[in-house]
């Protein structure tokens, strides 16, 4: 099983297509626009999928300009919103201006977001294929090579993961159970974490490599020098590090921003607005940076409910996991790690619960409503 994980984090990239997924057509040059013939443009997007340390990927990226142009890459990571809603109205215009950047310096294109993963496996009504095939196939007609790049996490860890993130920016308010069998119940592209929904237009697509990286676990190596790899810039020992930043609030931070919300909606004031929950997520933070309280990290996991998810995506998990990866299930890839469930808070840490959610909740209600008491 070690060494089967081991192939995957350092040799995926070399091994035979049918042992990874990776589909790779015979890519000539191809006429420009204005009539003459060039070399094919390379476009790498990094999809995701969420949670698999895409943001720590974009910030190294940006960090290290001088070492992106070194190795001809123009990186952009869709800061300013133009790329996703373009690929929902499939307008190709905001992606041919970051293409036409890139050829102006006879450099490659990557392009950095994870809403991709979930995004492009989205079904128009009006067309019997995905917003994927509609975007591979604007590339291609613009004489571009297409390499897809998508890490790929454990459902367990990749839904405490998401329940966290929600919790922490006020856009919850449920226990982690609840959200976990909401997620395996649901129907919708966003949020899911089934690896045959979210990338198997992908492997349909002939013309295209696409490379698929397990993320997570005591086994996985950095994401950062996985996708170097890829995009042949690597060793990311000669890129500049940046330090790594625990976004997990801690548990007790998830506990107050539940409790704040149940406060306020049973006054009627719902943390609903855009503003109103950056106003509580940064006064969250603070506290919870005040307590030290990142330090314990949430897991909403029981040995009870981690089988239960784990058994929910089974089927679809072993498929993909023999399809892309050649493995013998999901498990040998993602083997089974049953967590401990986190003990019953202490009674000091459930009074320092309440105060803080007290406190938070006047300070927002003070924001929202002045002359509250």
């Amino acid at each position: 099983m070690l060494r089967l994980r081991q192939k995957l984090n350092h040799q995926c990239f070399s091994t035979p297509p049918e042992r990874i997924g990776v589909v790779q057509a015979t890519l000539r040059n191809s006429r420009a626009q204005s009539g003459g013939w060039r070399a094919m443009t390379r476009v790498f997007l990094h999809i995701g999928m969420h949670k698999t340390g895409s943001t720590a990927i974009q910030k190294r990226l940006e960090a290290n300009g001088q070492m992106l142009q070194q190795h001809r890459i123009t990186f952009y990571k869709d800061r300013d919103n133009q790329l996703k809603p373009a690929v929902k109205k499939r307008d190709f215009k905001p992606w041919q201006t970051k293409l036409d950047q890139a050829r102006a310096n006879n450099n490659a294109l990557l392009v950095s977001s994870e809403v991709l993963s979930h995004l492009l496996t989205r079904q128009p009504s009006d067309s019997d294929r995905c917003l994927g095939d509609w975007l591979i196939d604007a590339f291609h007609r613009q004489g571009c090579s297409m390499t897809l790049i998508a890490f790929l996490r454990d459902q367990p860890s990749y839904l405490n993961s998401q329940y966290t993130q929600h919790v922490k920016k006020f856009g919850l308010n449920c226990r982690f159970d609840t959200y976990a069998r909401q997620i395996m119940g649901h129907t919708l592209e966003r949020g899911e974490c089934d690896p045959q929904r979210l990338f198997g237009w992908i492997r349909r697509k002939a013309t295209t490599s696409a490379h698929f990286i397990p993320y997570g676990g005591s086994r996985s190596l950095d994401p950062f020098e996985q996708l170097l790899s890829v995009i042949g810039a690597g060793p990311a020992t000669d890129w500049m590090d940046l330090p790594r930043i625990n976004e997990q609030p801690g548990r007790l931070a998830i506990e107050t921003a539940l409790a704040v919300q149940c406060r306020l909606t049973t006054k009627g004031q719902a943390v609903i607005e855009p503003l109103h929950r950056r106003q509580a997520f940064r006064l969250l933070k603070a506290t919870a940076n005040l307590y030290g309280w990142p330090k314990q990290r949430f897991s909403g996991l029981t040995p009870e409910l981690y089988r239960e998810i784990r058994a929910h995506y089974r089927a679809s998990n072993d498929a993909f996991a023999q399809e892309v990866w050649g493995a013998a299930d999901w498990a040998t890839v993602f083997p089974e790690e049953s967590p401990e469930p986190q003990p019953e808070l202490r009674r000091h840490q459930r009074w320092l619960v309440a105060w803080e959610s007290r406190r938070i909740s006047w300070m927002l209600m003070r924001c929202r409503w002045p002359n509250t008491p």
